[in-house]
């Protein structure tokens, strides 16, 4: 498996994104990068890119890292709708990219000691629960930044690769923390109005108090703080990804009464529901050209000094070469 690192020791550099849909079919353009990575990540699939003569099919739930100074476009047209999230981003640091088995990385990563925070990601996964992730998403790419000494989507960016780590991490661990997610994921797909610690518990063959215990010292929440974060969680992806009523999204996330959802909304978030989707609508959607070309910003330029002309072929021996871990 392919593997880039990401030094966190300072901010990532936000580049572009935005959302693409697609109700027809669909190939995406070839495409080269020049010093900044890409992330896609997959809403509606399949999606067909070939990366470097290796053919990628991206269904539903999956992420896609593509590195600096890589050749990649579509290998066929979709036949279904697309619907799907890019961002470019630079680190401030030269990263690395080389191969390891998923085994292999976690436990040297456990092992190691480096005075650099530094996390990894493989080139090709999927999320499991992804909810979080594309809130995430959703509201990085909607901020109009008004600080003109400071981008918050330089931060978000490393936040977003922060999730995207914990996440992968999660689906290799084992034991304790392993059992936790069996039972979030079971929480996840069965979650209704009625549902009781008492049920959960009895389910997943625990003491109730026990299983408070497991999901605070894993989750930093109770087994009822957690329902209530993921009603919250499924209630803020409906209202900036859909168009339902505040009533319909209460219940669709299984609240129920409108009122209560509210009065939880605001003290979860800050904001009511409709303060809320209103915030984070202003998202870039449909560019006829996916991904376009346009110059690398100012601030990014004076930061980094390593960065060739956007655009640019590389010589053969300016590609990123891999490493075995």
């Amino acid at each position: 498996m392919i593997f880039s690192t990401f030094t966190l020791d300072k901010t990532m550099l936000f580049y572009k994104g935005g959302e693409f849909i697609s109700h027809q079919n669909w190939q995406h353009k070839q495409m080269f990068h020049r010093g900044d990575y890409e992330i896609i990540i997959c809403i509606k699939g399949p999606i067909y890119l070939e990366i470097e003569q290796q053919l990628v099919t991206l269904k539903s739930h999956d992420v896609l890292v593509i590195p600096p100074f890589t050749q990649f476009g579509g290998f066929r047209k979709s036949d279904a709708p697309v619907d799907f999230y890019w961002l470019h981003f630079f680190s401030q640091y030269k990263e690395r990219i080389f191969t390891s088995t998923t085994t292999e990385l976690i436990e040297h990563m456990q092992s190691a000691t480096n005075k650099h925070q530094k996390i990894v990601l493989p080139q090709h996964f999927t999320l499991k629960n992804d909810q979080q992730i594309l809130i995430l998403v959703h509201q990085m790419l909607s901020i109009n930044n008004k600080l003109p000494y400071i981008d918050e989507r330089d931060y978000l960016t490393s936040t977003l690769l922060i999730y995207l780590f914990k996440e992968f991490l999660s689906q290799n661990q084992t034991d304790e923390r392993s059992k936790i997610n069996y039972i979030k994921e079971w929480i996840r797909v069965n979650i209704s109005a009625t549902l009781s610690v008492a049920e959960i518990s009895t389910h997943v063959h625990l003491n109730p108090d026990y299983l408070t215990r497991l999901f605070k010292k894993y989750t930093g929440m109770t087994t009822l703080q957690y329902l209530n974060h993921l009603k919250i969680e499924v209630a803020s992806l409906l209202l900036i990804r859909t168009e339902m009523s505040i009533k319909q999204i209460a219940t669709a996330a299984y609240f129920t009464d409108p009122k209560v959802f509210a009065h939880k909304f605001k003290a979860t978030t800050s904001l009511s529901p409709t303060d809320y989707r209103k915030s984070y609508r202003l998202v870039h959607q449909n560019n006829p050209h996916i991904d376009p070309q346009i110059p690398i910003p100012k601030r990014i330029e004076d930061i980094l000094d390593y960065i060739p002309e956007n655009g640019d072929l590389p010589d053969t021996n300016t590609h990123t070469k891999r490493s075995t871990h």
